[in-house]
């Protein structure tokens, strides 16, 4: 079982359980989603991002009493990811460096969409030299701010100036462009493969649960 910590709090369990829920219909993984309490606006700056890290150790070593065999945190940012690690004995995945790991298997140049100042700074080690650079859709501040139709077209514009910038593959560095949906219209629109943070953090969290499950059936 993985366990998903969402870092935006919600009063909807359907709406909680959204990005599990496309982790179990795409690698078939059962998943069991929370999210931390007070971040009404999620993790958009340094300020929030450091508000959250004692919220999602908690609710990784809760979820792990719970039984999770593995936890996910989704946020492209990474928060926590070294504290939780620490904090609980089974595999901690970060949505932005799974997404990360992957756009290096699909391109040798990324570009990285974010609704932060920056690109996360996780992300960028990772890529190396392979970062060509990030862009940040106008008028954007908070992930409630992108999942609107105003922000998903400022999205689509700021994906093609990486792109014209000469990305082969863009890192899609906030969970919010998830809840959209916009990775399958970005790749359908540009003709870019784009890196759902979501389904990256899946792809990593089922190998170990095919690899427990192969040993339970093994005896």
């Amino acid at each position: 079982m993985l366990g998903m910590i969402r870092v935006l709090t919600m009063q909807d369990e359907v709406a909680i359980g959204l990005h599990g829920r496309v982790i179990e219909q795409r690698y078939g993984l059962p998943v069991t989603s929370v999210c931390i309490p007070d971040q009404p606006q999620g993790i958009y700056d340094d300020a929030t991002d450091r508000e959250s890290v004692p919220k999602i150790v908690v609710a990784a070593q809760q979820l792990v009493e719970q039984g999770c065999t593995s936890i996910g945190i989704s946020c492209a940012a990474d928060p926590a990811l070294e504290e939780t690690r620490q904090a609980v004995n089974v595999p901690v995945y970060g949505a932005g460096s799974c997404a990360a790991h992957l756009a290096l298997t699909a391109a040798s140049r990324v570009g990285v969409l974010t609704i932060l100042e920056e690109a996360p700074l996780l992300i960028r080690r990772i890529l190396g030299e392979s970062y060509i650079g990030t862009e940040r859709p106008e008028g954007v501040r908070t992930t409630l701010d992108l999942n609107t139709p105003q922000g998903k077209e400022a999205a689509m514009a700021a994906a093609l100036r990486l792109q014209e910038k000469g990305a082969e593959a863009i890192v899609l560095a906030c969970t919010g462009f998830v809840t959209m949906n916009f990775a399958p219209e970005l790749e359908r629109r540009l003709g870019i493969r784009a890196i759902d943070p979501i389904v990256a953090l899946g792809a990593a969290a089922s190998v170990h649960w095919q690899r427990e499950n192969d040993e339970v059936q093994a005896g």
